[in-house]
């Protein structure tokens, strides 16, 4: 257990009349109140450190997060409602050492291969300028502009909008004639389906 852990542990709680006061001046803007109530929470800080489970070096960032939550609950406590700043103050101190949820794992996405398969059936020049154009071929997935493909390749932004235009008018033909070799599908007889439900 660190030194400053062992401290807070020595601390001595504030009475009731004493903290009452304190927190009154701490409210009115009296910094000196407001440090010696936060000192006289250390000791519950450290409390609900050890009681949550926390040591080591865990029990020292605990004990850090739990002083925020002190700091905030003294902000924010009403000596005029009746209960002690311990009690108000364990919840936020609880709330502050609780880590936030971590973040569901998510896979990267993986682009689909569709996308290469309907490349490679056009021609080369062609493929080049629409993978370039549309980030196909980029590592980042980001595609460049008609300039930036004309200078790469050597060619004209004339040819780079005609070679776009001639590959984009082959792929939407391609994709079309896949939708039209689409299986239908049947219709279910309504027969059958009052057979299934013994309607």
């Amino acid at each position: 257990m660190s030194p400053f852990v062992s401290r807070a542990l020595a601390q001595a709680p504030i009475p009731p009349d004493a903290e009452r006061l304190l927190a009154r001046a701490a409210a009115g803007g009296d910094r000196e109140a407001r440090e010696e109530l936060i000192c006289s929470g250390l000791r519950n800080v450290a409390l609900h450190a050890l009681r949550l489970g926390h040591r080591g070096d865990d029990l020292d960032e605990a004990v850090a997060n739990g002083i925020e939550g002190l700091i905030a609950a003294i902000d924010r406590f009403d000596p005029d409602r009746g209960t002690r700043l311990a009690t108000y103050a364990w919840s936020w101190i609880a709330r502050a050492m609780t880590p936030p949820p971590a973040a569901p794992h998510v896979e990267p996405e993986v682009r689909p291969t569709a996308d290469s398969d309907l490349l490679d059936e056009l021609p080369g020049d062609l493929a080049t300028v629409v993978g370039l154009r549309f980030g196909l071929l980029c590592e980042d997935g980001c595609g460049l502009t008609i300039d930036e493909v004309a200078s790469l390749l050597g060619l004209t932004r004339w040819q780079v909008r005609d070679r776009e235009g001639r590959a984009l008018s082959h792929l939407r033909e391609r994709l079309a004639n896949v939708g039209r070799r689409a299986p239908l599908e049947e219709p279910i007889p309504r027969s059958s389906i009052g057979r299934a439900f013994d309607c």
